[in-house]
C-alpha cells in the first residue's frame, strides 16, 4: 500500500481527555498493521485537524463562497474563512477520515458539529473511508446523531467502523493507558476494517 493521509477530528477540546487517549491508542496500533495478503505494515501519516480553530457557521458566508448570495452581501464572492478552507482541502485530500467525539447533552459537541455543518455544501465527505468512535458515560444519542450526519454528508462507514464506548473514563488505569482488554480489541477490530476499506477504494481507483 502507499502511503495513508489519515485526518482526525476529536469532539473535545480537554487536554488529556479520555478522546484524545483513544486517539493516541489507534495511531500506535496502526503503526503495526499489516493488511491480508501483505506481509509490510501500512505506512500512515496522520494529522490532526485543530476544530476549534474554525468560526461559527455562517450559512451567508457559505452562499457566498459558492456565489449565491444578493449583489449587496456584505461577504465577497468567492471566499470563506482560511481555516475553512483549509478543513475542506484536508478532508479532500484524506484518504480516510477518523472522528472521536464525547457527547454532550445527549448529542454531539457544538464544536464537532460545528465542523461537520462546514462541509454540508461539499462534496468531500462523498465515499470517504470513515472511522466513527463516541466515546462517553453513554455516548447513544451522540453516536446516532453522528451516524445521521456523516451518512448525510457522504460518508462510508458500516457497523464494524462506527463503535460506542460507553463509560470510557474507567477503561483507563491511573497512569493514563487503556486497559480494558474489551475495548483494547473493538478498536483494533475497528482499526483493520477502517483500513480495509481504504485499501478496496485504493484497489478501485
Amino acid at each position: 500500500m502507499r502511503q495513508l493521509q489519515l485526518l482526525v477530528l476529536i469532539g473535545s477540546t480537554k487536554e488529556h481527555s479520555s478522546n484524545q487517549k483513544l486517539v493516541a491508542f489507534i495511531k500506535k496500533e496502526a503503526a503495526g498493521l499489516k493488511m491480508a495478503g501483505n506481509s509490510d505494515t501500512a505506512p500512515v501519516y496522520w494529522e490532526i485537524f485543530p476544530i476549534s480553530k474554525l468560526p461559527y457557521f455562517d450559512p451567508d458566508l457559505d452562499k457566498a463562497a459558492a456565489g449565491r448570495l444578493e449583489k449587496d452581501a456584505q461577504q465577497p464572492v468567492g471566499t470563506v474563512p482560511a481555516a475553512v478552507g483549509e478543513l475542506r482541502q484536508k478532508v479532500a485530500e484524506a484518504d480516510g477520515i477518523l472522528i472521536c467525539t464525547p457527547e454532550y447533552v445527549f448529542s454531539l459537541p457544538g464544536i464537532l458539529k460545528n465542523a461537520l455543518e462546514w462541509l454540508v455544501s461539499t462534496t468531500v465527505l462523498t465515499d470517504k473511508p470513515m472511522a466513527l468512535i463516541t466515546a462517553a458515560a453513554s455516548g447513544e444519542k451522540a453516536k446516532e446523531s453522528l451516524e445521521l450526519i456523516v451518512k448525510t454528508l457522504g460518508g462510508q462507514f458500516d457497523t464494524t467502523t462506527s463503535i460506542r464506548i460507553q463509560g470510557v473514563a474507567g477503561k483507563f488505569n491511573s497512569e493514563g493507558e487503556l486497559a480494558d482488554a474489551g475495548t483494547v480489541q473493538t478498536l483494533k477490530d475497528l482499526l483493520y476494517s477502517w483500513f480495509a476499506l481504504m485499501e478496496l477504494k485504493q484497489q478501485a481507483q
